[in-house]
Protein backbone atom coordinates (compact mmCIF):
# COMPACT_ATOMS: atom_id res chain seq x y z
CA UNK A 1 0.00 0.00 0.00
CA UNK A 2 0.97 3.21 -1.33
CA UNK A 3 1.32 6.45 1.57
CA UNK A 4 -1.69 8.17 1.84
CA UNK A 5 -3.23 10.98 3.60
CA UNK A 6 -6.51 9.72 5.40
CA UNK A 7 -9.97 12.07 5.69
CA UNK A 8 -12.43 9.54 6.76
CA UNK A 9 -16.25 10.45 7.28
CA UNK A 10 -18.95 7.87 7.30
CA UNK A 11 -21.70 6.03 9.42
CA UNK A 12 -21.79 4.24 13.05
CA UNK A 13 -23.89 0.93 13.72
CA UNK A 14 -24.46 0.26 16.95
CA UNK A 15 -24.78 -3.14 18.87
CA UNK A 16 -26.20 -2.86 22.31
CA UNK A 17 -25.39 -6.57 24.25
CA UNK A 18 -26.66 -7.95 26.97
CA UNK A 19 -24.89 -8.40 29.83
CA UNK A 20 -23.85 -12.05 29.08
CA UNK A 21 -22.57 -10.32 25.99
CA UNK A 22 -24.92 -11.32 22.87
CA UNK A 23 -26.08 -9.04 20.26
CA UNK A 24 -29.51 -7.74 20.11
CA UNK A 25 -28.84 -6.02 17.05
CA UNK A 26 -26.92 -3.53 15.18
CA UNK A 27 -28.46 -0.01 14.85
CA UNK A 28 -27.34 2.56 12.68
CA UNK A 29 -27.24 5.71 15.05
CA UNK A 30 -27.55 9.41 14.77
CA UNK A 31 -24.67 12.20 13.24
CA UNK A 32 -21.14 10.59 14.38
CA UNK A 33 -18.69 13.60 14.59
CA UNK A 34 -16.05 11.94 16.17
CA UNK A 35 -15.04 8.16 16.16
CA UNK A 36 -11.35 7.85 17.81
CA UNK A 37 -9.49 4.67 18.37
CA UNK A 38 -6.23 5.10 20.87
CA UNK A 39 -3.82 2.13 21.39
CA UNK A 40 -2.11 2.25 24.35
CA UNK A 41 1.05 0.61 25.97
CA UNK A 42 3.50 0.70 28.62
CA UNK A 43 7.27 0.98 27.92
CA UNK A 44 9.46 -1.10 30.35
CA UNK A 45 13.28 0.17 30.58
CA UNK A 46 16.37 -1.33 31.81
CA UNK A 47 19.12 0.78 33.26
CA UNK A 48 23.23 -0.08 33.26
CA UNK A 49 25.01 0.08 36.46
CA UNK A 50 28.51 -0.04 35.71
CA UNK A 51 30.88 3.10 35.11
CA UNK A 52 30.70 2.32 31.44
CA UNK A 53 26.71 2.20 30.95
CA UNK A 54 25.22 4.08 34.09
CA UNK A 55 21.99 5.66 33.22
CA UNK A 56 21.97 3.99 29.87
CA UNK A 57 19.26 2.02 28.71
CA UNK A 58 20.35 -1.40 28.08
CA UNK A 59 16.87 -2.88 27.31
CA UNK A 60 13.71 -2.09 26.38
CA UNK A 61 10.20 -3.73 26.38
CA UNK A 62 6.72 -2.29 25.12
CA UNK A 63 3.89 -3.97 26.64
CA UNK A 64 0.56 -3.31 25.07
CA UNK A 65 -2.72 -2.22 27.29
CA UNK A 66 -6.04 -1.97 26.44
CA UNK A 67 -6.85 0.34 23.21
CA UNK A 68 -9.38 3.29 24.09
CA UNK A 69 -12.02 4.82 22.16
CA UNK A 70 -13.81 8.16 21.84
CA UNK A 71 -17.50 9.00 20.44
CA UNK A 72 -19.00 12.11 20.04
CA UNK A 73 -22.38 12.56 19.10
CA UNK A 74 -24.10 15.45 17.92
CA UNK A 75 -27.48 13.70 17.13
CA UNK A 76 -29.07 11.00 19.27
CA UNK A 77 -31.78 8.29 19.39
CA UNK A 78 -33.22 7.20 22.98
CA UNK A 79 -30.88 4.46 23.59
CA UNK A 80 -28.12 6.49 23.11
CA UNK A 81 -29.68 9.28 25.00
CA UNK A 82 -30.14 6.81 27.99
CA UNK A 83 -26.42 5.60 27.33
CA UNK A 84 -25.31 9.21 28.17
CA UNK A 85 -26.36 8.81 31.45
CA UNK A 86 -26.27 5.29 32.02
CA UNK A 87 -30.02 4.91 32.40
CA UNK A 88 -32.85 2.78 30.99
CA UNK A 89 -35.99 4.18 28.89
CA UNK A 90 -39.51 2.57 29.28
CA UNK A 91 -43.24 3.61 28.22
CA UNK A 92 -44.96 6.85 29.69
CA UNK A 93 -48.42 6.80 29.23
CA UNK A 94 -51.07 9.05 30.61
CA UNK A 95 -54.86 8.31 30.44
CA UNK A 96 -56.97 11.49 29.33
CA UNK A 97 -59.40 12.56 32.27
CA UNK A 98 -60.72 14.78 34.55
CA UNK A 99 -61.24 15.68 38.17
CA UNK A 100 -64.76 16.19 38.84
CA UNK A 101 -65.35 15.78 42.14
CA UNK A 102 -62.37 18.24 43.53
CA UNK A 103 -58.59 17.23 44.46
CA UNK A 104 -58.13 18.67 47.59
CA UNK A 105 -54.78 20.32 48.50
CA UNK A 106 -53.21 22.23 51.15
CA UNK A 107 -51.73 25.51 49.98
CA UNK A 108 -47.92 26.86 50.35
CA UNK A 109 -48.09 30.90 49.40
CA UNK A 110 -46.34 31.41 46.47
CA UNK A 111 -45.24 27.86 46.16
CA UNK A 112 -46.51 25.23 43.39
CA UNK A 113 -48.19 22.00 44.79
CA UNK A 114 -48.60 19.25 41.99
CA UNK A 115 -51.57 17.55 40.93
CA UNK A 116 -50.01 14.43 39.56
CA UNK A 117 -50.63 15.12 35.81
CA UNK A 118 -49.40 17.06 33.32
CA UNK A 119 -50.65 19.57 30.64
CA UNK A 120 -53.71 20.22 32.68
CA UNK A 121 -56.29 22.50 31.39
CA UNK A 122 -60.01 23.70 32.16
CA UNK A 123 -58.89 24.87 36.09
CA UNK A 124 -61.16 25.91 38.58
CA UNK A 125 -60.02 26.23 42.19
CA UNK A 126 -62.56 26.58 44.76
CA UNK A 127 -63.07 26.77 48.57
CA UNK A 128 -63.64 23.32 49.99
CA UNK A 129 -67.23 24.43 51.31
CA UNK A 130 -67.35 25.25 47.17
CA UNK A 131 -68.73 28.69 48.15
CA UNK A 132 -65.92 30.79 46.93
CA UNK A 133 -64.07 30.10 43.38
CA UNK A 134 -60.55 32.21 42.80
CA UNK A 135 -59.31 33.92 40.34
CA UNK A 136 -56.31 32.45 38.35
CA UNK A 137 -53.94 35.18 38.23
CA UNK A 138 -55.02 36.85 41.04
CA UNK A 139 -55.25 34.49 43.35
CA UNK A 140 -53.55 31.78 42.19
CA UNK A 141 -51.49 30.86 39.11
CA UNK A 142 -51.34 27.39 36.86
CA UNK A 143 -48.57 25.84 35.18
CA UNK A 144 -50.18 23.20 32.91
CA UNK A 145 -46.86 21.26 31.82
CA UNK A 146 -45.95 20.22 35.30
CA UNK A 147 -49.79 20.10 36.65
CA UNK A 148 -48.86 22.56 39.09
CA UNK A 149 -50.69 25.25 41.32
CA UNK A 150 -49.63 28.13 43.31
CA UNK A 151 -51.26 30.12 45.75
CA UNK A 152 -50.50 34.07 45.42
CA UNK A 153 -49.62 35.27 48.92
CA UNK A 154 -51.27 38.37 47.66
CA UNK A 155 -54.62 36.89 46.42
CA UNK A 156 -57.47 35.84 48.64
CA UNK A 157 -56.38 31.97 49.47
CA UNK A 158 -55.82 31.74 53.28
CA UNK A 159 -52.07 30.86 53.75
CA UNK A 160 -51.84 27.04 54.40
CA UNK A 161 -55.27 26.79 53.55
CA UNK A 162 -56.82 23.99 51.97
CA UNK A 163 -58.48 24.19 48.40
CA UNK A 164 -60.27 22.03 45.72
CA UNK A 165 -59.21 21.80 42.76
CA UNK A 166 -61.09 20.70 39.24
CA UNK A 167 -59.19 20.43 36.32
CA UNK A 168 -58.61 18.02 33.18
CA UNK A 169 -55.62 16.27 31.46
CA UNK A 170 -54.93 14.47 27.91
CA UNK A 171 -54.10 11.43 26.65
CA UNK A 172 -49.93 11.27 26.58
CA UNK A 173 -48.17 8.51 25.33
CA UNK A 174 -44.12 9.23 25.64
CA UNK A 175 -40.71 7.76 27.60
CA UNK A 176 -39.33 7.78 30.55
CA UNK A 177 -35.91 7.92 31.26
CA UNK A 178 -34.72 6.71 34.17
CA UNK A 179 -30.48 7.74 35.01
CA UNK A 180 -28.16 5.95 36.81
CA UNK A 181 -30.04 2.63 36.57
CA UNK A 182 -27.47 1.13 34.25
CA UNK A 183 -23.66 1.51 35.20
CA UNK A 184 -22.18 -1.14 32.82
CA UNK A 185 -22.75 -1.21 29.01
CA UNK A 186 -20.90 -2.79 26.24
CA UNK A 187 -21.73 -2.35 22.93
CA UNK A 188 -20.29 -3.68 19.49
CA UNK A 189 -19.22 -0.89 16.98
CA UNK A 190 -19.45 -0.89 13.19
CA UNK A 191 -18.49 2.08 11.26
CA UNK A 192 -18.41 2.25 7.29
CA UNK A 193 -17.47 5.04 5.33
CA UNK A 194 -14.39 6.05 3.30
CA UNK A 195 -11.32 8.37 2.72
CA UNK A 196 -12.16 11.89 1.48
CA UNK A 197 -8.48 11.74 0.54
CA UNK A 198 -8.38 9.09 -2.32
CA UNK A 199 -11.94 7.59 -2.31
CA UNK A 200 -10.87 4.17 -0.93
CA UNK A 201 -14.14 2.61 1.45
CA UNK A 202 -13.24 1.21 4.95
CA UNK A 203 -14.67 -0.92 7.50
CA UNK A 204 -13.75 -0.30 11.30
CA UNK A 205 -14.72 -3.06 13.54
CA UNK A 206 -15.04 -2.51 17.35
CA UNK A 207 -15.96 -5.82 18.29
CA UNK A 208 -16.47 -5.25 22.43
CA UNK A 209 -16.50 -1.81 23.88
CA UNK A 210 -17.47 -1.10 27.65
CA UNK A 211 -18.84 2.51 27.54
CA UNK A 212 -18.52 5.21 30.01
CA UNK A 213 -20.07 8.78 29.01
CA UNK A 214 -17.39 11.29 29.34
CA UNK A 215 -19.28 14.86 29.03
CA UNK A 216 -21.95 16.35 31.34
CA UNK A 217 -25.25 17.79 29.26
CA UNK A 218 -26.72 21.13 29.79
CA UNK A 219 -30.68 21.00 29.45
CA UNK A 220 -30.79 24.78 29.38
CA UNK A 221 -28.44 25.25 26.66
CA UNK A 222 -30.90 27.28 23.98
CA UNK A 223 -28.79 30.76 25.07
CA UNK A 224 -25.61 29.15 23.37
CA UNK A 225 -27.12 29.01 20.05
CA UNK A 226 -25.33 25.50 19.50
CA UNK A 227 -26.67 21.63 19.65
CA UNK A 228 -24.38 19.71 22.56
CA UNK A 229 -22.43 16.60 22.11
CA UNK A 230 -23.07 13.37 23.82
CA UNK A 231 -19.42 11.75 24.14
CA UNK A 232 -18.06 8.52 25.93
CA UNK A 233 -14.80 6.96 26.09
CA UNK A 234 -14.32 3.46 25.92
CA UNK A 235 -12.00 0.55 27.14
CA UNK A 236 -11.92 -2.32 23.99
CA UNK A 237 -12.12 -5.52 25.01
CA UNK A 238 -11.01 -8.80 23.19
CA UNK A 239 -13.77 -11.09 23.28
CA UNK A 240 -13.56 -15.15 22.83
CA UNK A 241 -12.80 -16.07 19.85
CA UNK A 242 -10.77 -13.01 18.50
CA UNK A 243 -7.22 -12.22 18.59
CA UNK A 244 -7.20 -8.18 18.50
CA UNK A 245 -9.71 -5.89 20.13
CA UNK A 246 -10.71 -4.40 16.72
CA UNK A 247 -9.94 -4.62 12.77
CA UNK A 248 -9.68 -2.28 9.77
CA UNK A 249 -11.07 -3.56 6.65
CA UNK A 250 -9.53 -1.83 3.25
CA UNK A 251 -12.43 -2.40 0.94
CA UNK A 252 -10.64 -0.63 -2.47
Amino acid sequence: MKPFLLMGAGKVHIDVLTDEGAPTGLALKGNCTKMSVKPDSELIEEYGASDDDLFQVIGSVVIPKPAQAEFDFNQVDADLFAMAFMGTNSLFEQEAGEETEGQTITTIADRMIELGKYKIDEVVVKSTDGVTTYVEGTDYTVRPRVGGITALSTGSIPAGGQVDVFYSWPAIEGSVMRGMTKSNVRVRVLWEGKNFADGREFIVELYRARLAPSADFNFQNAIEKKFLTVSFKASLETPLGKTEPFKLTWLS
